[in-house]
Parts: C-alpha cells; structure tokens; sequence
C-alpha cells in the first residue's frame, strides 16, 4: 500500500507543478513534463532488481520523464512558433483543456492557412487552393516556396514524425477522391523531401471526404474540407491514423 502510495504522491506533486502563464494559459512545456512525469513514475516502479527501494525508482523514473516530457513539450512549442512565422500566422493553442478549444475548423475563405498547437502535435493546416489547382495534385509555384520554408524548420528536429494527409469534399466518387488526396499528400511529401527533410520521417495518407471539418452541404464548407494537414508529432508517441 505504501508503494502505491509513494508512486501516486510523487504523480500528484508533479501534476500540481502545471504552472500557467500571464494570459493564464497553461504551459505546454509543463503540461508535457507532467505527464511524463506520470509515465516515468510507472516505469520507474515497474523496472528494476528486486529487492531495490521501489520508492527510490519511481522517483527516479518520475524525474526523467518530467524532463522527458518538458523538452517535447518545448520543442513543440518552438515548432509551432516557427511553423506560425513561415506561414504568417499565429499558432491556435489547443493544449490547455480550460480554455476554450478550436474544435471546428481552423481555417476560413479569408484565413486559409492554420497552425494548431495540439496536446503531442502540432497541426498544420493548408486549404487545397493554396497548393493545388481543381482537381490537380500539381503543386502551385507559390506553394513550392511555403512548403520549403516549413522543411528548413522540420529538418531543424530530425527525430519528429511528419504525418502528411490529404482530404477532399463529399461530391465526386469515393475511390476518385481517395486516390486525389494521396497524391496531392505525396506532392506535399516530395516537396518537403526535395528541401531536405529525411523521406523516412514522413508518412503520407489519402483521406477523401473523411473526418470533414465543416459540413459538406455547403459551397462554403466543401471548400473547407478540401485541404492538406501537416501533424507533427515527437518521436516515441503513439500517432492515431489521421484519417479516423
């Protein structure tokens, strides 16, 4: 009892250490040292010869992870404020559950480019126009320009997973749209790939009209479905398939 006790005492104490910033925002980096905080506690408890001061172990494992996660969370953070000047926009924080969340879609006609701090993500978010021309899976000359500015900032953190995803609206043929928004993800990939990001860090997905982010029974919706994301998640952390 003692030696579940000591793990969920060392857990709470650095849950309690979230600090929040002047805008009362909670930190990302401390949000991320808390939970591997958690983690580094479990793992620290579970490992080890028997025998040894179990206590001892999990306070151990409970330090690595805070630092563990604090750095992920850090670096995140630096990405998303890099990724937010390379495009011209200021990064949506989506990482403190108490504020309110962008739960919609995160672009619109007039702002067609979106940066979303995520919890393990960073999320980027371009509408089809920008990069692509009706039906093509052609990059755009300007599009070729944005997207080597967001390879020099990947390429900065070699060890990130990239998840490129292609998404259509509901009108046309299923398969025809499944298959558009793989190659316009592959597109997207070969640009980044050409600017000098590590071709096995990235993954491509071709989602059609799944997981729309406005509804499809409007021009104006549509429009918003239509549109490539760019996840970037750090390495070691479980990646949900983007298309689900």
């Amino acid at each position: 009892m003692r030696k579940i006790l000591a793990l969920f005492t060392v857990s709470a104490l650095l849950l309690g250490g979230c600090v929040t910033t002047q805008q009362g925002q909670t930190s990302k980096t401390a949000t991320g040292a808390a939970i591997g905080a958690v983690a580094g506690g479990v793992l620290g408890a579970a490992t080890g010869p028997k025998g040894a001061n179990k206590g001892k172990r999990v306070l151990i494992g409970a330090v690595a992870g805070a630092i563990i996660g604090g750095t992920i969370g850090y670096i995140l953070d630096q990405q998303a404020k890099q990724m937010g000047e390379d495009l011209g926009v200021k990064p949506i924080d989506n990482t403190n559950p108490e504020a309110p969340q962008v739960t919609g879609a995160p672009i619109t006609e007039s702002k067609p480019v979106a940066v979303v701090k995520e919890p393990n993500r960073v999320r980027v978010v371009l509408k089809d126009s920008l990069l692509f021309d009706l039906n093509s899976y052609q990059l755009k000359p300007e599009a070729r320009e944005t997207l080597r500015r967001l390879a020099r900032t990947l390429s900065q953190n070699p060890d990130n997973v990239i998840v490129v995803a292609g998404f259509t609206d509901s009108t046309g043929s299923f398969d025809y749209n499944i298959k558009l928004s793989e190659k316009r993800a592959e597109s997207v990939k070969n640009e980044l790939v050409l600017n000098g990001v590590d071709p096995t860090r990235v993954l491509i997905f071709g989602c059609g009209p799944k997981k729309p982010i406005a509804p499809n029974n409007t021009p104006e919706g549509r429009s918003l479905n239509r549109r490539v994301e760019i996840l970037v998640y750090p390495k070691g952390v479980t990646i949900p398939h983007p298309c689900n």
